[in-house]
């Protein structure tokens, strides 16, 4: 298994590419943490994922709260013994519209959520891979946080994604020679449960679709393929690395 004796935190893991990363990072051999703010839905992956045979543990909480954050991280680490790969994916839907009909609370909630929850845990994670002589860093960001896409008017979220970027690429410098590395995985359009939603209208999935070369959108399992290298030790000389997978969008 190519990642067995890991232990993971997956922020977001009760839903979409953070179940489905955290399904196969045990599926692989991790022992692994999800945090999100729906018991429900927590729950009900760590079931599935103790139903084949792998260790989950739900964890209650928001990475907007630093001590919500703390908390997840210090149990962890109190129930699994360490902690070896940090995968920062939580995010709800963003707001999309005009720039000049944004508001400053839509702004810095957003920054919040995408930039600022993603500091937070890679904050409390790093002093205890520094202990522990490394680890491995994951965020989810999104090719949206690489290039302008014309009719896609989210644009907090796409600053916060390209700030997640940058954090990236700054974190794997400065660690680089402590053992820890920090990439990123940029999925494009990915069939989520609020995407499938969305796509109901025609239009929109015609419009979503064509912008993929590939002529569909992603499942949340190849996203968490993807995922798997860099939580492996496969990865082990790649750090500071942003990472497509998206159909063919950037290549566009």
């Amino acid at each position: 298994m190519r990642l067995d004796n890991k232990v993971a935190i997956v922020t977001g893991g009760g839903t979409g590419i953070g179940e489905a990363i955290a399904k196969v990072f045990a599926r692989e051999g991790a022992k692994v943490a999800i945090t999100g703010r729906r018991k429900e839905e927590l729950e009900r992956v760590v079931k599935d994922i103790e139903r084949h045979g792998g260790r989950a543990l739900a964890l209650l909480g928001s990475v907007t709260n630093e001590p919500d954050v703390r908390e997840a991280v210090a149990t962890t680490v109190k129930t699994f013994g360490r902690l070896d790969v940090l995968v920062n994916n939580a995010g709800n839907l963003f707001h999309a519209g005009p720039l000049h009909e944004t508001s400053d609370q839509i702004w810095d909630d957003t920054l919040d959520l995408f930039l600022k929850g993603t500091f937070r845990f890679i904050r409390a994670a790093i002093p205890l891979m520094l202990k522990q002589g490394g680890g491995s860093i994951l965020n989810v960001s999104t090719v949206a946080g690489m290039k302008a896409i014309p009719f896609f008017q989210a644009h907090a979220y796409q600053a916060a994604k390209a700030g997640v970027n940058m954090l990236t690429k700054s974190v794997a410098v400065e660690y680089a020679k402590q053992g820890i590395r920090c990439n990123s995985i940029c999925p494009a359009g990915v069939l989520t449960s609020p995407v499938r939603e969305m796509l109901k209208d025609p239009k929109a999935k015609a419009l979503f679709e064509g912008i993929h070369p590939m002529g569909r959108l992603g499942q949340p399992e190849e996203v968490a393929e993807a995922a798997i290298y860099f939580a492996s030790d496969e990865s082990r000389w790649t750090t500071g690395s942003i990472l497509p997978v998206d159909g063919g969008v950037m290549a566009g």
